[in-house]
């Protein structure tokens, strides 16, 4: 998946502007349990390099912003982050989870936003983006990580796609028994007691 071309393909003003086309990885983010700093997370590791013998929640996002390209390349740097840290367990069936690890996962590793409001660029960018190699990139992402026991939960956003949701689009890409995969709110909604006591329906 070319990612610069794909960009300047949808939008033909974007073609001379310089493209964020990094990607932002997959970490393993720490226990839990540990989650009491508003600075970050208690770990940062590639996800490859998570504990061994220790169950994972595997939080599914849809794609990285602004903040996760400053600095450190690392998924949720910014509100989202302290959103996750501080309200995790407060949110609808998660406070079982607490012993547990953390994976965070961006469906589309690059920034579908473009670094604009995300109701200028992202959903178009992300959608054309799963079409042309993301979503596989994702399965095979997801495969490689993904251990007996580990909880998934589908935190990407709906999007502003009438008729099309990202995390729907998402959800039905998951390897695995759909019926076990948790559907929450975008964690950026956590400040929200209604939000963080949602769940969005699978159909």
């Amino acid at each position: 998946m070319d990612f610069e071309e794909i960009v300047k393909k949808i939008f033909l003003e974007k073609a001379k502007m310089p493209i964020e086309a990094r990607h932002c990885p997959d970490q393993y983010v720490g226990v839990i349990s540990q989650f009491q700093s508003q600075v970050d997370f208690p770990k940062r590791s590639p996800v490859e390099n998570r504990p061994s013998g220790i169950k994972c929640v595997i939080m599914i996002l849809e794609s990285p912003h602004i903040n996760e390209f400053v600095g450190s390349l690392g998924p949720a740097s910014g509100k989202t982050g302290e959103l996750i840290r501080a309200k995790f367990l407060q949110v609808k069936g998660l406070n079982e989870y607490i012993d547990c690890g953390l994976i965070l996962m961006n469906a589309v590793q690059n920034q579908c936003s473009l670094g604009s409001p995300t109701n200028c660029y992202r959903d178009d960018v992300f959608c054309a983006a799963w079409e042309d190699g993301a979503k596989e990139n994702f399965i095979s992402r997801f495969n490689a990580t993904f251990k007996k026991g580990d909880v998934i939960v589908n935190c990407c956003t709906k999007g502003n796609m009438k008729g099309r949701e990202l995390r729907r689009l998402v959800q039905q890409s998951i390897p695995t028994d759909n019926d076990k995969v948790l559907r929450r709110t975008h964690p950026s909604s956590w400040y929200s007691e209604k939000n963080r006591n949602s769940q969005w329906k699978a159909t």
